[in-house]
């Protein structure tokens, strides 16, 4: 089953959804309290009425809290929750007035749990919004067939079912076809951005050579040639010329070293350096990698983390000597080749019975690569202003990264999330196998104080 949803693909259009949300969550309570009331003569149970609100409220709620872009992505559990809230609700209700129920369509059980799912659109899997339809239909066929002969209008009792149905169906089936629309052209856009970028790939590449060839041409005219123009001009070599012979090679390696290395975290931080210099401050960013973790992270991580730098550069109170950028981890940092071990005569007995009787060997367990990046920067700002300047960030951030800490003590704020990636154990390029233990402390995430 697909888990793509508009939140994964497009964090950002998420966002603008939440106001629905708690349109949704305000009408469901609403039209749950004013049924009650209005249907208080068929209530022979208010207890359980009263539950059934409770219940309905609970549901709104939930979807009101996982919907939240403090609290994104939007889990699975919290979908079965919010269902399981909505049922009992509708269970109650119609527990409450059994057999005092005069009509079907004024009931706010199938309605409320329609319009619950059809909140779910840009959040959930449209087939597991299907699902939960379905699911719900059936609760609520069971329910209404057997009051039929209670009912004040006199029809086939199959009406009865068909008018609860529709009204969770047709909201549910408008949620599930918004998700599966925007997923599908969400997906088609990548893809048309990936065959472009495949196609620019090469006239790119000739470009940054040649951009890179006339940087370094720039810096040998600067140094390298004049001194090889004067040895060439003099006809002889003096001890002082072998010395700065050395001393230039030695800029030119670790020019040539810098370059290498440079990732797309330092050709930010280099871009806001420059922001920050035309605005008439000199700024003293900071960027720790000495594993060079950032080349793993994925398009979205990179944009995420890079408009969210740029946003506490650019935000009033900034201190331009506090950025302090780090990216540590656990795991391999690239695949390496593992030495070969001689199997040991259990081992080889294993591999050889093991397809015979039907039991493999199992793979070794791999421990998975977690990079943690870590952003410290001082900002001048109250906490209030701090928490709005950060919420749309943060809702992106939790969409494409892990476990995310914050920490604001006036004027620090730190901002930590991982990344993590799974390896194929079976790839014989990974050294060694790990322990549970590893896997645990890797996956384990840290508080900050």
């Amino acid at each position: 089953m697909s888990r793509d949803t508009q939140q994964r693909l497009d964090p950002l259009g998420s966002l603008a959804a939440w106001p629905l949300s708690a349109v949704i969550g305000a009408f469901v309570l609403c039209f749950a309290v004013i049924s009650t009331v209005l249907q208080v003569d068929q209530t022979h149970n208010p207890m359980l009425a009263t539950l059934a609100v409770v219940m309905m409220t609970a549901a709104a709620g939930t979807l009101l809290y996982a919907t939240k872009p403090s609290h994104s992505p939007f889990r699975a559990h919290l979908h079965l929750v919010m269902l399981a809230f909505a049922l009992l609700a509708y269970l109650f209700e119609q527990l409450s007035r059994w057999g005092s129920n005069l009509l079907v369509q004024d009931d706010f059980g199938p309605i409320s749990i329609g319009l619950l799912l059809l909140g779910l659109a840009p959040y959930r899997p449209w087939r597991e919004i299907v699902l939960s339809g379905g699911i719900a239909s059936v609760i609520a066929i069971a329910l209404t067939v057997p009051q039929a002969e209670h009912f004040r209008v006199d029809v086939p009792v199959a009406v009865f079912a068909i008018v609860a149905v529709t009204q969770i169906l047709a909201p549910a089936a408008a949620g599930a076809a918004y998700s599966r629309r925007v997923v599908k052209s969400v997906l088609s856009w990548q893809a048309d951005a990936r065959r472009a970028i495949v196609g620019r790939t090469e006239e790119a590449r000739g470009q940054m050579a040649r951009a890179v060839v006339e940087q370094q041409v720039t810096e040998l005219e600067a140094g390298v040639i004049p001194f090889l123009t004067e040895v060439l001009a003099r006809g002889s070599i003096t001890p002082q010329d072998v010395a700065q012979a050395g001393q230039l090679a030695g800029e030119v390696r670790r020019s040539l070293v810098a370059e290498i290395d440079r990732t797309w975290l330092d050709a930010l931080v280099t871009r806001e350096r420059a922001g920050l210099a035309e605005r008439g401050t000199a700024g003293l960013l900071v960027v720790a990698d000495p594993e060079h973790r950032a080349t793993a992270f994925r398009a979205d991580q990179r944009a995420a983390t890079a408009a969210l730098i740029g946003a506490l550069c650019a935000a009033p109170g900034f201190d331009p000597h506090s950025l302090v950028v780090q990216i540590t981890g656990t795991g391999p940092t690239r695949p390496t080749a593992a030495p070969k071990r001689p199997a040991t005569a259990a081992q080889q007995l294993m591999q050889m019975t093991g397809p015979i009787i039907g039991k493999p060997t199992p793979p070794p367990l791999v421990a998975p690569r977690v990079d943690t990046i870590t952003i410290q920067v001082a900002l001048d700002m109250p906490k209030l202003k701090l928490r709005t300047l950060l919420r749309p960030y943060l809702g992106v951030i939790r969409v494409v990264f892990e476990n995310i800490r914050v920490d604001m003590r006036r004027p620090s704020l730190t901002i930590e999330f991982d990344s993590t990636q799974s390896f194929d154990p079976t790839d014989p390029r990974l050294v060694g196998p790990a322990t549970p233990a590893r896997v645990r402390a890797a996956k384990a995430p840290r508080q900050i104080r």
